[in-house]
């Protein structure tokens, strides 16, 4: 039987313009500090400093109120607080320590027995595309390891606020049941669409399933 979720604090960590309705949507880029500075945005527009994307994304921040949140240092939460945490392509662009972090705040916010769903990039998925067709810049380009250097001048300014958008690390099954290090009591590998959590989600459980492992970790 599924619990009722109205009470239920549901964090979604890393959401970008992906905010999900019935959650507390949190990302970690800087321009959602503008959204409430129009003077600020006009000085950055008149120098062409806004990236194309950003009026959308503004929209988005406003409008689902999604909150600024850097995981790899502090989930603004309190202990054991959190009823459910959900990360969809986010891990990766952490590096160890920034993960260690971001696993160790997860532990400390979430209820007893509470889960973390997390989504990463199936780096099985793309060696066995890269053994089948031997494309070797194929590989390179959708794993995402490297990356141009920033050239523009508001390339550059994007990179020293938000740094780059590269994969400091990849997932298979291997290396996600050596999660169990953390204090976690289980590390559960699933099928796209499958999920241990026992309350109606509103959520996706088959996203990006294509090029996606899924995992979750119940405290």
């Amino acid at each position: 039987m599924e619990k009722k979720t109205n009470n239920l604090l549901k964090l979604h960590i890393g959401c970008g313009k992906n905010a999900l309705d019935g959650f507390t949507n949190l990302d970690n880029n800087v321009f959602i500090f503008f959204k409430n500075i129009p003077f600020i945005v006009k000085i950055l527009r008149f120098f062409k400093f806004i990236p194309k994307w950003f009026p959308e994304f503004i929209e988005i921040v406003k409008e689902k109120n999604i909150r600024y949140c850097n995981a790899s240092r502090k989930i603004p939460f309190n202990n054991s607080s959190v009823d459910f945490i959900y990360t969809c392509h986010m891990l990766e662009h952490l590096d160890n320590e920034e993960a260690k972090v971001f696993f160790e705040e997860s532990y400390r916010v979430l209820k007893p027995n509470c889960i973390l769903r997390i989504v990463v990039p199936d780096f099985q998925l793309l060696i066995d595309n890269y053994i089948i067709d031997k494309n070797a810049d194929s590989f390179i380009r959708n794993s995402h390891l490297v990356g141009e250097k920033p050239k523009s001048l508001l390339k550059k300014i994007q990179y020293i606020l938000q740094g780059h958008g590269w994969h400091h690390q990849m997932f298979n099954e291997n290396s996600i049941k050596s999660l169990k290090g953390y204090k976690f009591s289980s590390v559960n590998i699933l099928k796209a669409g499958k999920t241990n959590v026992k309350f109606n989600l509103s959520l996706d459980l088959n996203e990006r399933s294509h090029e996606s492992i899924y995992f979750e970790l119940i405290k």
